[in-house]
């Protein structure tokens, strides 16, 4: 079948001449002869195309009328042909108005294969603006997707800011460099960009550059033929060209040379890459940067190249750190918490809000990566959720913090002798934590996570002063 024809005629001979005919050409047909009929069967029957009369004698409505009814119907999708005689140049537009497909004059001039072929051509357009229709929410939908995978969470002004920067550098699909400390989101806010940007559709790989030896970087960026080096066993095509007419996020770039950066800078200016062993190629390539390094540091030539920076200077984005955040690590800890508790641990009168002073008491140096971190220790270590919990493992790490602060490991390291050294570092360890709890053994040991027993004995073997403590 080609497709499912509807006519809304009352001229039953002329009806039946143009189904009869169209039922030959292997089309299923429906035919009525008003208006009230007409809107019965075209709920049930769904047609591709209707064939609509202007003049219905002894109906409610008119065709154009009925044609007024299937523009506000916006539910289903079908091709109108009006056929009809004597009508006048003012109602021709108003049935263009209207959406109709095409006219066609009854008459002399009527020809049925000319009429076929207006059906075939209107089956056609219907069946490719449906094809267009699934691609836009099959892309709408895989939008959705990668943005369930990436979610910027927060609503601090701090972060719309970056993310109101973010859309719109994307909008007009412009390279970015993203800084900020580590573990504040760089890759999430890249892949925000991708999800906002025109080359969304399009290739999205991420090259850690710190992972890259140097003798490697060039091949993995633009690729080399086989043979233009020892290890060269057959072609490689690199990121660049993987990625032309789509992004590369390139993390962590300060630790390229200055000769790669170089030819990055090439990259973008001149939109060609220059293969290893071979010869140029055109590419098209957005570039995400994002480092760690503050901006002065970033500036500074011997760590970044002078002019690659001011090539792409007024597009820099700075992600704030979580310090900086405090009406989003609520929100953060939240998702967090609900992220794993499906596959971990039960949630069990658990009052965030109540939380908010004790998790702004900690600075994260970590940032969001070390938040979830945190939230996923948790949930993997504790048999229910609520607030104390939170509380006893987030003192634990304030704890842990001051300790990495105040006890450097330079000293244990200057201790050649490996026992001698784990020796030192136990007893500061003890007692750092002894003088946190106030001498008090049961309490030290519960939040070292010892056996009271355990520990007293650490602290007779280690030689510390047991007199002053409390059991």
């Amino acid at each position: 079948m080609k497709g499912k024809i509807l006519i809304l005629e009352d001229d039953i001979v002329l009806s039946e001449q143009i189904a009869n005919v169209v039922k030959h050409y292997n089309y299923e047909v429906m035919q009525t002869v008003n208006s009230d009929q007409f809107f019965e069967v075209l709920r049930q029957f769904q047609p591709d195309v209707i064939l609509l009369d202007v003049f219905l004698v002894g109906s409610k409505l008119n065709g154009i009328q009925v044609l007024q009814h299937l523009k506000n119907d916006m539910d289903l999708n079908y091709k109108v042909i009006v056929i009809s005689g004597e009508v006048t140049s003012s109602q021709i537009n108003e049935i263009r108005t209207l959406g109709a497909y095409h006219f066609i004059e009854k008459g002399s001039a009527f020809s049925i294969n000319q009429l076929l072929l207006h059906i075939e051509n209107a089956i056609t357009l219907k069946r490719q603006e449906e094809e267009h229709i699934g691609l836009q929410i099959e892309y709408i939908n895989l939008k959705k997707q990668f943005a369930r995978s990436f979610p910027f969470i927060g609503e601090s002004n701090a972060i719309k800011k970056v993310r109101e920067q973010i859309i719109r550098l994307a909008s007009v699909d412009e390279d970015i460099f993203l800084i900020g400390e580590t573990g504040t989101g760089k890759e999430v806010a890249a892949n925000y960009y991708y999800i906002y940007s025109p080359r969304f559709d399009k290739p999205f790989h991420t090259v850690n550059c710190s992972a890259l030896s140097e003798t490697l970087i060039e091949s993995e960026l633009f690729g080399h033929i086989k043979g233009s080096f020892t290890s060269a066993d057959r072609d490689k095509t690199g990121f660049f060209e993987e990625c032309s007419n789509g992004i590369l996020f390139l993390d962590e770039v300060t630790n390229l040379s200055l000769m790669s950066q170089s030819k990055i800078l090439r990259a973008i200016e001149n939109k060609e890459i220059q293969v290893v062993g071979g010869n140029l190629k055109k590419v098209d390539t957005r570039l995400i940067f994002a480092s760690n390094a503050g901006l002065e540091k970033l500036s500074d030539e011997s760590i970044f190249r002078k002019d690659l920076f001011y090539r792409i200077e007024g597009n820099i984005v700075e992600l704030p750190p979580l310090r900086e955040r405090d009406d989003d690590i609520l929100l953060l800890i939240c998702y967090f918490l609900t992220s794993f508790s499906s596959q971990y641990s039960v949630i069990d009168r658990l009052d965030l809000p109540a939380l908010k002073d004790d998790l702004l008491n900690y600075s994260w140096p970590g940032n969001v990566r070390e938040l979830r971190n945190f939230c996923k220790f948790i949930m993997i270590n504790e048999q229910k959720i609520n607030n104390n919990v939170i509380k006893k493992h987030l003192q634990q790490k304030i704890n842990q913090f001051r300790f990495s602060k105040n006890y450097s490991s330079e000293k244990y390291t200057k201790i050649h002798n490996l026992k001698d050294s784990v020796a030192s570092f136990e007893r500061d360890y003890l007692l750092y934590y002894l003088s946190l709890n106030n001498w008090r053994i049961s309490q030290t040991a519960e939040a070292i996570g010892l056996e009271r027993t355990t520990l007293y004995k650490k602290i007779k073997s280690l030689g510390i002063n047991h007199l002053k403590m409390e059991d």
